[in-house]
């Protein structure tokens, strides 16, 4: 288990570099969570559990580790296509985001994927400002599969 707990760490650090905190993170999902006051502080509590135990899934923190080197690779333009225009024909970005809220949650969690991709909440929409377009996808898909999984 203390592996576990060290690879954690390991991938906030590096997404920290970036900004990303746990504490962020939670706060954008909660942006666009609909529920009453009662429920919103076990709300929290339980979104910073499976973000946290979620970026221990090897696959989701592949993809996360995955949307950094792209990220890496587009600032040293070392990426097929103009990084700094963000063109709308690259669609992978849509891609890892879409896999990590599906490997979450499944399907449903692809749909919220969209929902928080679209109106850019918090941390989301910081990174989208920042210019970093792997990024925000990838946290995007975090936070919806992490709420999807919040009310299964």
């Amino acid at each position: 288990m203390s592996n576990v707990v060290i690879y954690n760490t390991y991938i906030l650090k590096i997404l920290g570099k970036y900004g990303i905190t746990t504490k962020n993170m939670v706060d954008c999902g909660m942006e666009l969570c609909i529920s009453d006051d009662n429920n919103r502080k076990n709300i929290r509590k339980k979104l910073e559990e499976i973000i946290l135990n979620n970026l221990n899934n090897p696959n989701v923190s592949t993809l996360i580790i995955a949307a950094v080197k792209l990220e890496e690779e587009g600032i040293s333009g070392n990426l097929p296509f103009n990084y700094d225009e963000d063109p709308n024909y690259i669609y992978v970005d849509e891609v890892i985001g879409m896999a990590i809220a599906n490997e979450i949650s499944g399907t449903r969690a692809i749909f919220n994927f969209k929902w928080y991709d679209a109106k850019k909440p918090g941390i989301i929409g910081y990174l989208d400002e920042k210019g970093y377009i792997f990024l925000d996808d990838a946290i995007a898909g975090l936070v919806a599969g992490s709420m999807s999984k919040v009310f299964e």
